[in-house]
């Protein structure tokens, strides 16, 4: 009998723990899912970003991102990523690389890392923005 009890009590638990899972993962799936809905990106025509480095940074919920572009003769020649702070989207640091060879921010987002994805996404649009002429 008193196993029986034991064993109702643990499975109480177990039970409880699960829900509290359940409702913290949602919770942080609506919070990721309303920054990211925040985050605007502009078109950016890179004909009329000027020459120059600039910093900007972008809020994705659990996801922060703050880069460092620098452009020259309107192309992005480099970025760098001064803060990431990602959970495990550190893959979507790759999408970087592709936007300096396309010379845009429009790149498809990292499978598996959608919110860091949009997030430095963000963040280098946000950059570009500052360099946009008149």
């Amino acid at each position: 009998m008193k196993a029986k009890k034991t064993l109702l009590i643990v499975l109480a638990l177990v039970v409880l723990l699960a829900l509290a899972g359940v409702f913290a993962f949602a919770r942080r799936a609506k919070t990721v899912d309303a920054a990211l809905a925040r985050q605007v990106n502009e078109e950016i025509d890179m004909s009329l970003v000027r020459d120059g480095t600039y910093i900007a940074g972008s809020d994705g919920g659990v996801v922060q991102v703050e880069v460092k572009v620098v452009v020259e003769n309107h192309a992005i020649a480099s970025i760098e990523l001064l803060k990431h702070q990602n959970g495990k989207g550190g893959p979507a640091e790759a999408i970087l690389d592709e936007m300096i060879a396309k010379n845009t921010d429009e790149v498809d987002a990292v499978t598996g890392a959608t919110a860091s994805s949009k997030t430095i996404r963000n963040a280098v649009n946000k950059a570009l923005q500052q360099g946009l002429e008149g």
